[in-house]
């Protein structure tokens, strides 16, 4: 039987229900699949009818150039309404160390959002603190709109954290002081405010030192200033230190008071030494740290010989002569050599020669809750350490 084909027109008119029945099937399953998202879409301000509100911002950065570590200060930034709707403004976020105040000026809110009517201004004020050590600041601060061309606004301001003062050097460190001498020592306190600084007080802040350590200051050079860019002002302090402090470690603060126009300071910096005196110890037994000297547990019947040196300086250097006054405990035996000069006469070396034998009784002095130290005492002859005691840490055992 021979093929015969279709008729087209009814070929095409086919093909035309198949595909509106296929369409109107897709269609309604994309409606059906798809739910209503309410609150999502974003209308296009080009298709937007309708009056709407515009916000002008005539500035969004501010440099506010420099403040103090502590201090603050604050920045007013406009907002103005050339829309035909009113203009909503809403506080949003800020960056750690800024915050925003409530809208000031034209309109309605309850602070933390405002509505600016067509034609009206508000302002919004932005402050901050000076935090940390100092260097480059520089923080934002959002506000939200329902300008549908502008839905977010970010102000930032910036500028330079300086601190109020710095003393250079910022600790004052002495070592070898003696005594029966003097010492001065210089340096720089600057600050870095706007104005001048009035110097109310500066001192020690120990009592008992006070009368040893004397405290003045004077302005700076223009040098000296000249030395530290960012300062502005500051003095030059000058400690003296006179004859008599007492052995030991030296731990004060020197406090210095001044203030600014609108602000008063103290200034703290740490005054540390160490008086040592004329007569020093050294030696392989003595500790540094502790400033004794250490033996540890010691057999008696194997025995113990050890050298300390006492090394004197200063003037009355040749009247020392030491003499044996107490030694704790009795089984150490102390012989003391003849004292000689050495570096070239500036300095006598007596060498202590500390020994223990087999006729040391047994003895428990080693330094502990359970066990008091010993201690060899000397009489020098030194006129400002005429008596000289040395902490021993000790054991004799069988």
């Amino acid at each position: 039987m021979p093929f015969r084909l279709p008729n087209p027109w009814l070929v095409a008119a086919v093909a035309a229900l198949i595909g509106s029945l296929t369409g109107g099937g897709t269609a309604l399953l994309r409606a059906r699949s798809t739910p209503l998202r309410s609150g999502s879409l974003r209308a296009d301000s080009s298709d937007q009818s309708g009056p709407r509100a515009q916000v002008d911002v005539p500035e969004t950065h501010f440099n506010f150039g420099r403040v103090s570590v502590g201090g603050t200060g604050s920045h007013s930034f406009f907002l103005r309404n050339t829309g035909m709707a009113p203009l909503v403004l809403t506080k949003g976020a800020t960056s750690c160390t800024c915050t925003v105040s409530d809208f000031d000026g034209g309109g309605t809110g309850d602070g933390s959002s405002q509505t600016v009517p067509p034609g009206g201004q508000t302002s919004v004020r932005i402050e901050w603190k000076g935090k940390g050590s100092g260097g480059a600041f520089r923080q934002r601060a959002t506000i939200f709109t329902n300008d549908p061309a502008r839905p977010e606004i970010a102000f930032e301001i910036e500028g330079d954290v300086i601190p109020s003062w710095k003393a250079v050097p910022a600790m004052i460190g002495l070592s070898g002081l003696s005594p029966g001498e003097s010492t001065a020592v210089t340096f720089n306190l600057y600050t870095y405010a706007k104005d001048p600084p009035e110097l109310k007080t500066i001192r020690v802040s120990s009592a008992e030192l006070a009368e040893k350590i004397s405290v003045t200051a004077e302005p700076l050079s223009t040098e000296a200033l000249a030395a530290e860019p960012a300062a502005t002002g500051g003095f030059l302090v000058r400690l003296n230190l006179a004859t008599g402090l007492p052995l030991g470690k030296l731990r004060t603060d020197v406090e210095a008071s001044f203030g600014f126009a609108d602000e008063e300071v103290v200034a703290t910096i740490p005054l540390q030494g160490v008086v040592t005196g004329d007569l020093m110890l050294v030696g392989p037994a003595w500790d540094r740290r502790s400033k004794a000297v250490r033996l540890g547990t010691v057999s008696r019947q194997k025995g113990m010989v050890t050298k300390l040196f006492l090394t004197v300086k200063g003037d009355a250097r040749d009247q020392v002569k030491p003499v044996l006054k107490e030694v704790i405990p009795a089984g150490l035996h102390v012989e003391i050599d003849e004292p000689a000069s050495i570096g070239g006469g500036g300095v006598v070396r007596i060498g202590l020669t500390l020994s223990i034998s087999a006729d040391s009784p047994p003895a428990n002095n080693l330094c502990t809750s359970a066990a008091s130290g010993g201690r060899i005492v000397l009489e020098t002859g030194h006129p400002d350490s005429p008596e000289l005691s040395i902490p021993v840490c000790v054991a004799i055992a069988e």
